[in-house]
């Protein structure tokens, strides 16, 4: 990761500091620099929605309790793409498959936020999604109504599920660097959002175990530990990944094809690195570009702001 400070004893307006001490400021905040390894990015592609393989019921959470937000979304949960992975009996140390690739994701997701150029994060549900599906619900309505719209970065594509629920004629499409992502999280959020039919769980899903239990306690006394009341609170239980789910949804093989079609009718899902997203677009620009907790790299600057400037059809913006 490459983050640098470069201020001047100038720009911290110091009255008191000799010659001697700014010197010695200047040279420990140009010290300060952690450089980022390079990687071999994965070059942009426009993902093929309809060659996902789901599951015939998908579990989600309901996301009733955002602040200012009057829509619920529904959000599938993590506990039911590993089980999706141990269903396909594909749960093996051969993490060069696709299936194995998900499951090291996964635990990644469960250790660390995120390892540049391997996995991004797109599995983890970013709290500053939740800020921008608040701001966005609070927009006139002629700002998110009958518009072309880019997620940068989407993950589980929170803003995204509310742009496509507030007017069906939004055509709202999404990035994230790790296909996984798309294919596992993203793609079942839109289906979920937009095309099943959700129903109550059943009560196999609705009673967890001695296990789960225990490590839902566990998860709720440590948030209960470590955070805020209120509005952040709320916030922090959406995050958080729970032993059950809230919500299911049938999805028939023989119907797959056409569901994933309709999803096609509204969105196209590209992945990769942002600096090729550019040419993929071509004529097809965006009103709206919108992006959430995205960039933490100096490095990928560069391709976001180009992205961003060859994507969007001007004078719109970027939120």
């Amino acid at each position: 990761m490459a983050f640098k400070f470069n201020f001047t004893s100038d720009d911290l307006d110091f009255d008191d500091v000799d010659q001697n001490s700014a010197e010695q400021l200047n040279s420990s905040l140009g010290d300060l620099s952690l450089e980022e390894n390079a990687t071999q990015k994965v070059p942009c592609s426009e993902f093929d929605i309809k060659t996902c393989s789901l599951p015939g019921v998908l579990q989600a959470d309901i996301l009733d309790k955002i602040p200012n937000v009057n829509k619920s979304l529904y959000k599938r949960t993590l506990a039911d793409v590993k089980f999706q992975m141990a269903e396909q009996d594909t749960l093996s140390n051969d993490v060069n498959n696709e299936e194995g690739k998900v499951v090291e994701m996964l635990n990644l997701n469960s250790n660390s936020d995120l390892i540049r150029g391997v996995y991004e994060g797109g599995f983890k549900t970013w709290e500053c999604s939740l800020d921008l599906v608040e701001y966005l619900s609070q927009l006139p309505k002629d700002q998110v109504t009958n518009k072309h719209v880019l997620e940068l970065g989407c993950g589980s594509a929170l803003p995204s599920l509310l742009l496509l629920a507030e007017d069906s004629r939004n055509q709202v499409d999404v990035q994230d660097y790790n296909d996984q992502v798309i294919r596992y999280i993203t793609i079942p959020n839109i289906l979920l959002n937009t095309v099943l039919t959700i129903q109550e769980p059943s009560a196999n899903d609705t009673e967890p175990s001695e296990e789960k239990e225990q490590e839902e306690e566990e998860s709720e006394s440590s948030d209960d530990e470590d955070n805020e009341e209120g509005e952040d609170g709320e916030k922090d239980q959406i995050i958080g990944e729970s032993a059950t789910c809230d919500a299911e949804a049938e999805l028939p093989a023989d119907k797959l094809p056409e569901m994933l079609q309709r999803v096609t009718e509204r969105t196209r899902a590209f992945v990769g690195d942002w600096s090729g997203l550019p040419s993929l677009v071509q004529n097809r620009k965006y009103d709206m570009i919108i992006t959430s907790e995205t960039i933490y790299s100096e490095e990928a600057l560069p391709a976001l702001v180009g992205a961003i400037q060859n994507s969007l059809q001007k004078p719109d913006g970027v939120w």
